[in-house]
């Protein structure tokens, strides 16, 4: 489970939640926990912050002027534009386009060429500041083109954390500057 930490806060959610930037402040969270008879929701605004039961605890925590989501594995900053859901473990970022931002991991990637799946073109092959391994990749589906880029982050032993981004053509750029400004907090 992923938590959002920062503004002098920590929120933790009852799962299965959605976090989701509000309108209300720039820094104001909307928290909602998906349950049986539909959901429930909580505006956690940093400048008044509360817990509401069943859906989200909040307790103090590190002042970053921006938020970042913690893992047990793993920190990175919650990009703009996109929302954070429980679908996937430990998270997935959902945004326009049908833009996703996964992460799956650490484990033991031997061979990098098994991220690559049928019918996908690889574009470029690149190493990022940090030893990141980036394949990007390019596909047809449903008669629209999409991209998509596994980030390949070195961990201890000889793991990785796979971030992996994709999207309709519309949303690349957004997709990929989300990934690449989340992965520069590590």
């Amino acid at each position: 489970m992923a938590r959002l930490a920062g503004y002098g806060v920590v929120l933790v959610p009852y799962w299965p939640y959605t976090f989701a930037r509000s309108e209300a402040a720039a820094d104001a969270v909307l928290v909602t926990n998906w349950r049986e008879d539909g959901p429930a929701t909580a505006l956690v605004d940093p400048a008044e912050p509360h817990s509401a039961p069943g859906i989200v605890d909040v307790s103090p925590g590190p002042d970053h002027p921006f938020w970042v989501i913690e893992t047990s594995s793993f920190d990175v900053a919650w990009p703009l534009h996109f929302d954070i859901e429980s679908t996937l473990p430990p998270y997935c970022l959902v945004g326009e386009n049908d833009a996703s931002i996964s992460v799956q991991g650490p484990a033991h990637i031997p061979d990098p060429e098994i991220l690559i799946a049928e019918g996908q073109t690889v574009v470029e092959r690149r190493t990022m500041p940090g030893d990141v391994q980036v394949i990007e990749l390019a596909y047809e589906h449903e008669g629209e083109r999409w991209w998509q880029e596994h980030y390949l982050l070195p961990r201890k032993g000889g793991r990785v954390l796979v971030f992996t981004a994709q999207s309709r053509e519309p949303g690349i750029v957004t997709a990929r500057h989300a990934l690449e400004w989340m992965l520069a907090l590590d």
